[in-house]
């Protein structure tokens, strides 16, 4: 059975017509160049900015999003030290010589 408050899937045609044109190089020689631009684009889930992988077969191009690790949570560590940044100057120091006392060796 259908769930009542579902949404169809966007439809993307599968195939685009281009022409392979020209861009110049920095001697002004041609160099083939293809121009893909529009909405269908991040319908197909090529939204701007993401890195994409380009496969050259012969008389092919696959085209994929690249697959980009997880950035890591900045450490506790450093989350503190940016806190501390917006303290007044003399907080600062207070900190600054908190830090020296408790990382001198004991005796």
């Amino acid at each position: 059975m259908a769930e009542t408050h579902t949404k169809p899937e966007p439809v993307v045609s599968t195939t685009r017509c281009y022409t392979v044109s020209y861009a110049s190089d920095a001697k002004y020689n041609p160099l083939p160049a293809v121009i893909l631009e529009g909405r269908w684009l991040e319908e197909a889930g090529f939204a701007t900015g993401i890195l994409i992988e380009v496969k050259v077969l012969p008389d092919c191009l696959i085209l994929s999003v690249k697959k980009q690790s997880p950035i890591p949570p900045e450490p506790e560590i450093m989350q503190t030290l940016r806190k501390v940044c917006k303290f007044s100057a003399r907080k600062q120091r207070q900190v600054t010589e908190l830090i020296e006392v408790i990382s001198k060796p004991q005796r």
